[in-house]
């Protein structure tokens, strides 16, 4: 077997993280927007019963807007199954159209569709808040969550400080979110809220996703697979940036 030659000095080295933070920069997937809001078809999913729950109710009243947005639901539901595509999406898109008109019924306004989507995006700012204050943000269990091996991230300076910032980004949509929909629900706007609901949903949450990758990558790239359970990768052994010396195999 012909001996391996020596790794050439004058070619580039990928830059580990910190020593023995078992990190290493680039090892997440790229994410594209679109993939980031479930492309195309997620943005459509997400405004068509909306869109057709505002139009019907300006012309036919709010009893034929929620039978038209829950059919309009339904039937996304159904194309995407005989479609044999991803219904994921779907399903949970039928589940809110329903809730919500649900809660339109009993108010008896159009603007009560859009209760639901307020209460929520409000809830949700609040209790991010109290996470990031108590000093346990949820974007770090949620990173955990992801991948294992975060799994001890409020151990990692610099992964805790990565899951507060991803933390804060999403509380500003969640926000943003509250605070627009919910002054043109006092407004009774309902067109403009239809609009915002639209607006601020899937595309935002793209951005915010993409965001959150950025903020990550920046501060806590993923740990290199076949990390020891310590967090110290196995491959820095091969390149000698150890603590300890590696001594050679005796004969």
């Amino acid at each position: 077997m012909p001996p391996v030659p020596p790794p050439d000095p004058s070619l580039p080295k990928s830059a580990p993280g910190p020593r023995g933070s078992g990190r290493e920069r680039g090892s997440e997937p790229p994410l594209s927007l679109a993939e980031a809001v479930g492309g195309p078809r997620g943005i459509i999913d997400s405004a068509i019963p909306t869109v057709a729950f505002v139009t019907v109710n300006a012309e036919a009243g709010l009893t034929a807007a929620i039978v038209v947005a829950i059919a309009a639901a339904l039937g996304l539901v159904v194309l995407r199954l005989v479609r044999r595509e991803p219904v994921q999406q779907a399903f949970s898109g039928l589940f809110a159209v329903g809730f919500a008109a649900f809660i339109a019924s009993r108010t008896g306004s159009a603007d009560g569709f859009f209760l639901p989507s307020i209460a929520k995006n409000a809830v949700c700012s609040v209790v991010g808040l109290l996470s990031v204050v108590a000093g346990r943000p949820i974007g770090g269990y949620v990173m955990a969550g992801f991948d294992k091996r975060y799994t001890g991230w409020r151990e990692d300076p610099a992964v805790r400080r990565a899951a507060v910032w991803a933390t804060l980004v999403w509380i500003a949509v969640f926000g943003v979110r509250f605070v627009v929909q919910g002054l043109l629900y006092l407004a009774g706007e309902t067109g403009w809220l239809a609009a915002a609901n639209i607006a601020l949903g899937l595309p935002l949450f793209g951005v915010a996703v993409l965001a959150t990758f950025a903020i990550v990558r920046r501060l806590a790239p993923l740990p290199a697979r076949g990390a020891d359970p310590v967090g110290e990768p196995a491959a820095l052994a091969e390149t000698g940036d150890l603590a300890e010396p590696v001594e050679p195999p005796r004969p």
